[in-house]
């Protein structure tokens, strides 16, 4: 079943050239406490995830999360976060992860939920706590990422070779209905998503003045290469 949500100015579409903004930070979520999610999974602003749900606790998150995104937009919807799983942390959790709302759930041929999730903006996390049920709680606030940046009216190299790859894996292209190839910081952010990298290898690129860096590091990976596997 597809939820519809409102696109928020912050992540609509946005004019061709190459300007850039930064990301606006929503203004009802300053602050927020909501359930978190420990996954071996690295996801960045406008990422979609495709997770199947089986734990009592899990199951309870997603259905109040349902809830709440039904009775409000996107831009105030409760959600959840994805925080990376570490036993090196308290709570096995860094301090940062990704707010994400649901967009479409079903029940798998196992009879297990499938949820699709999109990643609205990264938050940083405290004030932890584990409540009745064992699901994590968290205070969350919004965490700045990278600039947004304009399409270009021409897809570059990068652009083009995650639409080859989109080709080649339908069941990835099949989670983004609209790809955004002519924009290179959506490009980028997908692209470091799907590589073999380990998580504290990726997680280098959460900082807001990154860009640059994951670019050049995506060329040279990317297209220094013949091909991904």
């Amino acid at each position: 079943m597809k939820i519809t949500h409102e696109i928020s100015p912050a992540t609509g579409a946005q004019q061709a050239g190459h300007s850039e903004s930064r990301q606006q930070q929503p203004t009802s979520l300053a602050e927020q406490t909501l359930a978190v999610f420990p996954l071996p999974l690295f996801v960045l602003p406008g990422g979609v995830q495709r997770l199947r749900i089986f734990e009592q606790r899990y199951l309870a998150m997603v259905s109040e999360s349902l809830v709440s995104e039904s009775l409000v937009a996107e831009s105030t919807g409760k959600g959840f976060v994805i925080a990376r799983y570490d036993k090196a942390f308290d709570f096995n959790v860094p301090d940062w992860g990704t707010k994400v709302q649901i967009i479409d759930f079903h029940h798998g041929e196992d009879g297990l939920l499938v949820i699709d999730v999109r990643a609205n903006h990264l938050v940083s996390l405290d004030s932890f706590d584990v409540r009745g049920d064992g699901l994590l709680m968290a205070r969350c606030h919004y965490r700045d990422h990278w600039p947004t940046l304009a399409a270009s009216t021409k897809r570059g190299e990068l652009g083009q070779a995650l639409s080859a790859l989109f080709a080649k894996h339908p069941q990835l292209a099949e989670l983004y209905p609209q790809p955004e190839f002519n924009r290179l910081d959506w490009v980028c952010a997908r692209f470091l998503e799907i590589l073999p990298l380990s998580l504290n290898e990726k997680e280098k690129f959460i900082l807001p003045g990154s860009f640059p860096q994951a670019k050049s590091f995506l060329d040279t990976f990317i297209l220094g290469q013949d091909k991904i596997n």
